[in-house]
């Protein structure tokens, strides 16, 4: 397959499934992004997640033998998840928009998994991500032209906004890169001002350790009552900080294209007591096939004290 035909016809398969927006970015060394990445874990910003150290240097370059040795090309698409602002989750908690329906990894991941075997196919290595290897899918998605970082830190693509899943391919094959897209947030600080925790320490600078994503999901232990205070009812995720943003004032999605990431019935007779009850086999099933399955049952049940007790619901805050 020559080499415009093959730039045409990957574009096309990703948008064939679901991809609303696709770029292609020339694998390379990430920079500054990677001594940006760096400088972030040096200063501890990535609290308990430690593979994001143990993996900086794969981050900063998809060549790295821990990605596609070889490569030279970075394949990513953007596939749009956000729905209606309804309020949802076990009562009177709140779960972020991304993880109310299908887990994204598992729905993505399938479809990708097609443009890699393909690629194959052709005689090329290929390695996908969904958000689950050392890729930093982001930055490679401004790269290839798909939108923006914001001041957030999220990726925002002008028509989408910023409620989209990013699927990136690495690859062998030689593929024509688009252009980078200049950011456009201007004077704009919504969404610094609008974070509960106050954890962006600047534009583009997150501290992981003060955001309530990564408190509700990522962090093991006991959250110090200072934040714990400011987690509001947020059982699972956040989405304060995109749901200020102008870019997301959009026209929602066609909704046969967000379908997998509609309310799961899993939310429908369960409140934060029932979550707290639960033991861990039985939370397992209740998160099945859900992103909420991530932190076990141990971290839902301290999430959802706090929100009790943020409710003025009173259950003691214990681990």
């Amino acid at each position: 397959m020559e080499d415009a035909e093959l730039n045409e016809e990957v574009r096309e398969r990703m948008r064939a499934l679901g991809f609303a927006k696709v770029g292609v970015a020339r694998a390379e060394a990430l920079e500054p992004e990677g001594e940006q990445l760096r400088a972030w874990i040096a200063e501890g910003r990535h609290g308990q997640m430690d593979w994001m150290a143990q993996t900086a240097d794969v981050r900063a370059d998809p060549r790295h033998p821990g990605m596609v040795e070889g490569a030279l090309s970075v394949v990513i698409g953007a596939f749009p998840y956000a729905r209606s602002a309804e309020r949802v989750g076990p009562d009177p908690g709140r779960v972020a928009r991304y993880a109310r329906g299908r887990d994204y990894h598992n729905v993505l991941s399938k479809r990708l998994r097609k443009v890699v075997s393909w690629l194959r196919e052709l005689g090329h290595e290929a390695r996908f991500s969904v958000d689950s290897r050392p890729l930093f899918e982001r930055a490679w998605a401004e790269r290839a032209g798909l939108g923006f970082i914001g001041k957030n830190c999220c990726l925002i693509v002008p028509g989408l906004g910023s409620h989209v899943f990013l699927g990136a391919v690495v690859t062998t094959a030689r593929l024509t890169p688009d252009a980078p897209m200049k950011r456009r947030c201007g004077d704009c600080r919504l969404c610094l001002d609008a974070c509960p925790t106050d954890a962006f320490v600047g534009e583009r600078e997150l501290d992981a350790r003060r955001c309530i994503s990564y408190l509700t999901i990522e962090h093991e232990g006991p959250i110090e009552p200072e934040l714990a205070d400011r987690m509001g009812d947020w059982l699972f995720g956040c989405d304060v900080c995109q749901d200020v943003c102008p870019y997301n004032r959009t026209a929602l999605p066609d909704p046969a294209a967000t379908e997998p990431f509609a309310p799961h019935a899993r939310f429908e007779g369960t409140d934060c007591e029932d979550l707290i009850a639960m033991d861990e086999e039985s939370y397992r099933t209740w998160s099945e096939g859900s992103p909420m399955r991530r932190p076990g049952q141990a971290r839902i049940a301290r999430n959802a004290r706090i929100v009790l007790a943020n409710g003025k619901r009173a259950l003691p805050l214990v681990d």
